[in-house]
C-alpha cells in the first residue's frame, strides 16, 4: 500500500516521468541544413520549454510529442524550440516525413481537438492534370 502511495504522489508531482506524452499539434515546422538543426513552432502559454517535448523518430517518421502541459495563465503564443539533428536522430542526408497535425491559427491551437490521422487512412491524392 505504501508503494502504491508513493507512486502516486511521485506521478503528481512529477506527471512528464510516466507519460508518454501526447501528439503536439504544431504551429510550424523548418529545418536548417547549414546549421544541423530544427525548428518546432508550438503553442505555449508561459510555462512551456524545450524539455515539455519528447522526440521520437522510427522509420524516418518523426513525432513530437509534449510530455508535460503548459498550465500557466499567460496569453497563448507562437513559440519556437530548436533542436538539433544529432538530440532528435535525424541522419540530415535522408529523407524523414512528420507525422504531427498542423495548424495555421495559433489562437485555437489550444482550443480545437485535432483527431490523429493514421497513414493507412490517408485518401489517395488526385492528381491535378486530370
Amino acid at each position: 500500500m505504501k508503494v502504491l502511495a508513493v507512486f502516486c504522489l511521485v506521478m503528481f508531482l512529477c506527471p512528464s516521468i510516466g507519460l508518454a506524452g501526447e501528439m503536439e499539434t504544431l504551429l510550424g515546422f523548418s529545418t536548417d541544413f547549414d546549421t544541423g538543426t530544427i525548428t518546432i513552432d508550438v503553442v505555449g502559454s508561459g510555462c512551456t520549454d524545450k524539455s515539455s517535448f519528447r522526440m521520437d523518430l522510427t522509420n524516418n517518421i518523426l513525432t513530437v510529442f509534449r510530455v508535460r502541459r503548459d498550465t500557466c495563465k499567460a496569453m497563448p503564443e507562437k513559440i519556437p524550440f530548436t533542436y538539433t539533428v544529432n538530440e532528435v536522430g535525424i541522419n540530415p542526408h535522408k529523407p524523414f516525413s512528420i507525422a504531427n497535425p498542423f495548424l495555421v491559427n495559433e489562437n485555437l491551437a489550444g482550443i480545437l481537438e485535432i483527431p490523429e490521422t493514421r497513414y493507412d487512412s490517408l485518401p489517395t491524392p488526385v492528381s491535378r492534370n486530370e
